[in-house]
């Protein structure tokens, strides 16, 4: 009965290194955390829950100007980062939406405060979205 419980304790422990290799492995696998890029995604954050009270003024084009900026450097800056496909990707879609916004506001047609207040909540949204992945990733 001792050899019995001895052999099923050891193939227990040698289960738990397996998962736990596993683990190592898709840590080893990812990006690591980037103080750059988590302080990227977090000015881009700050800049559109400030940048919601200017809707309806001529003082959100700068604002939405430097965010589309800003959106384009986390994008580049993310895509020099080996193993960072999810961030890449999340900050690709979020400079889309920054662009959308960009774009509109240097159209000919005049943009509603309610459709500038609801792109700035979708861009922090968004924007927190990815800070809470940048932010998870192992240090």
């Amino acid at each position: 009965m001792k050899k019995l419980l001895i052999v099923l304790a050891i193939i227990s422990l040698q289960g738990c290194a397996a998962i736990d290799a596993v683990k190592v492995v898709r840590a080893w696998n990812m990006a690591k955390f980037d103080n750059a890029e988590y302080s990227q995604i977090n000015s881009i954050r700050t800049v559109a829950n400030l940048g919601a009270a200017k809707c309806g003024t001529t003082d959100v084009v700068p604002i939405v100007e430097v965010l589309y900026y800003k959106s384009v450097e986390l994008k580049n800056y993310s895509a020099s980062i080996p193993h960072n496909d999810e961030t890449v990707k999340m900050s690709g879609e979020l400079a889309e939406i920054i662009k959308g916004l960009n774009e509109r506001y240097h159209s000919k047609e005049p943009v509603s405060v309610s459709y500038c207040t609801l792109k700035f909540g979708t861009i922090e949204k968004n924007a927190v979205t990815i800070q809470n992945v940048v932010g998870a990733k192992p240090r």
